[in-house]
């Protein structure tokens, strides 16, 4: 009987501090993104997040409890691709901006006749229509063109950001396009008591997402975890918006 209190209470003693450690990463972590958030501390959130919980429109958080972390799901990063459909779109558009300037310098008067005529909305002579249709036909094309370099741009950018803060923190930077890799992600429940901006408080249940980018070339670069994303469980909408 002696033996099994002992073994009792050593599982009374062990259980707290296993219970403890488990999600030690995931609390110094939301911790400091709350706080720094709370505070309004952009310098601290550069360093640790992509978003801020806004004080002014969701409230602070100083004390929280986790719940359950989420499964890890990971993704390749699409550095190559990205980087392959840029210089795609490059070299359509040097392509298509020459046909469009080479067609200009053959028909610049038409051309110019057509604009005016749009200004001043006035009927366009008929041998100028052929000029119109196909001048407009590049306007279209133009905007297209542009829209898809933009997204492209946009998208690795993006991407970027997100691996360049998980990697290249207090580090010497390294140009992490050069890299395969694949970005890991998981969500964290917390509970939590938020002050809202009215001054009352209500017990809340957020989704914070947490992400780390894994980098490989001639060795493993493994980058630290960081706040990509917080949501109230309850709904659908983000409760964080970009810095």
């Amino acid at each position: 009987m002696d033996r099994f209190l002992r073994a009792v209470s050593l599982l009374a003693v062990v259980a707290p501090l296993v219970a403890g450690c488990s999600g030690a990463t995931e609390q110094t972590l939301i911790g400091q993104f709350f706080n720094a958030s709370r505070l309004r501390d952009n310098t601290a959130l550069d360093n640790l997040a992509t978003v801020i919980f806004d004080p002014r429109t969701q409230g602070t958080v100083t004390d929280f409890t986790i719940e359950s972390i989420g499964p890890e799901q990971r993704r390749p990063l699409p550095f190559k691709s990205l980087a392959k459909a840029q210089e795609d779109a490059k070299a359509d558009d040097a392509a298509f901006t020459k046909r469009k300037e080479d067609y200009q310098t053959a028909n610049l008067e038409a051309i110019q006749r057509v604009l005016k005529a749009e200004r001043e909305n006035t009927t366009l002579a008929s041998k100028d229509a052929e000029v119109r249709t196909a001048w407009t036909k590049f306007r279209d094309e133009t905007a297209q063109s542009s829209k898809k370099m933009s997204e492209i741009r946009r998208s690795l950018r993006t991407e970027t950001q997100l691996v360049d803060l998980s990697v290249n923190s207090k580090r010497t930077a390294i140009d992490v396009t050069k890299y395969e890799g694949e970005l890991a992600s998981k969500d964290v429940t917390v509970s939590a008591p938020v002050r809202l901006p009215d001054g009352t408080t209500a017990q809340k249940k957020l989704v914070v997402t947490l992400q780390r980018a894994t980098l490989r070339g001639d060795k493993e670069i493994s980058g630290r975890w960081i706040v990509t994303g917080c949501k109230d469980a309850a709904s659908s909408g983000a409760a964080k918006t970009s810095n």
